[in-house]
């Protein structure tokens, strides 16, 4: 799906760049208050030409930006912090909590915008069937001494 930030108008492309792979995997720390954690990996046959950037996703109801780690693997770390939730009877020690956020994006979809740099204007294209890796349980840390 393509579409441009000044149009509301969404179009199909079957051309805009390949992908050879595209995953996500949950993570959780070992200890309480450690967080938790999605991370999203894609990965694209073909690496993106000099007037394209990947400049930002959605993905569930989340949004962030993307670290380059190779010349056609991009990664994204979301942290979700379902870890680090306070659960009181006293709703004033709740403060601080973030409410979820509408989810739009099935569970396996991201959305994907794209900069053309040589036309100061973005596309969007949808991903579909992002597979889920099982789940990463990090084993708690024994303590220095």
């Amino acid at each position: 799906i393509v579409s441009c930030s000044a149009s509301k108008e969404v179009k199909k492309d079957t051309n805009l760049y390949e992908m050879e792979n595209a995953y996500y995997q949950k993570w959780v720390a070992g200890v309480k208050g450690g967080g938790s954690g999605i991370n999203l990996h894609i990965i694209f046959k073909e690496p993106l030409n000099d007037d394209f950037e990947l400049e930002k996703f959605s993905f569930q109801s989340y949004e962030g930006v993307f670290e380059k780690i190779s010349e056609t693997e991009y990664a994204a770390k979301i942290n979700t912090h379902q870890n680090d939730l306070i659960l009181d009877e006293n709703p004033i020690k709740e403060y601080g909590n973030k409410a979820p956020t509408e989810n739009v994006l099935k569970t396996n979809e991201a959305l994907l915008y794209f900069l053309i740099k040589s036309k100061g204007k973005y596309l969007a294209r949808l991903v579909e069937n992002v597979k889920e890796k099982p789940m990463l349980a990090y084993p708690s840390i024994k303590p220095k001494n």
